[in-house]
C-alpha cells in the first residue's frame, strides 16, 4: 500500500493554491506550507506533498500519473469540477470505463505543472 505521494513543481505557489481547491471536495486540507514543502490530507493522514523545483528542471515524467481513490461518483465529479474551475486541464471527463472494470468510474486532469491526476471510484451502484 502506498502511504503518500510527493510531486515536484516549478510553480509552487500556483500549485499549492490549485490543490487547496481540488482537494476541498475530498475533505483534505493544506496541513503545512513552509515554502519548501506543502502537505495535504487529513490530520490523521498526510497524503500528498508538493516540493518546489527550479524552473529549468523537468517535473513530469512521460506516462506517469497519480490516481486518487474516492468513495463515490459524486466525489469524482466534484473533484474533477474543482480542478477545472482552478485552471486544471481536462484529460477525460467523469465517466464509466468498463474497459478497466465493470465498476470503474473516473476522471483525469492536468495540474499547473502538467502532472496527470486521476480521481476514481469503484462504487457499486444499486
Amino acid at each position: 500500500m502506498i502511504d503518500h505521494v510527493s510531486l515536484g513543481t516549478t510553480r509552487y505557489a500556483e500549485a499549492v493554491a490549485f490543490y487547496v481547491k481540488v482537494f476541498a471536495p475530498l475533505g483534505w486540507s493544506l496541513l503545512r506550507d513552509t515554502g519548501q514543502e506543502a502537505s495535504f490530507g487529513t490530520p490523521a493522514h498526510w497524503s500528498f506533498f508538493l516540493y518546489p523545483v527550479p524552473p529549468d528542471e523537468q517535473v513530469v515524467a512521460r506516462g506517469t500519473h497519480v490516481a486518487l481513490g474516492v468513495e463515490s461518483r459524486a466525489l469524482v465529479r466534484a473533484t474533477h469540477a474543482a480542478a477545472l474551475a482552478a485552471s486544471g486541464q481536462d484529460i477525460f471527463t467523469p465517466r464509466a470505463r468498463p474497459d478497466i472494470s465493470p465498476t470503474y468510474f473516473g476522471a483525469m486532469f492536468h495540474d499547473p505543472d502538467g502532472h496527470r491526476i486521476e480521481v476514481l471510484t469503484n462504487e457499486q451502484l444499486p
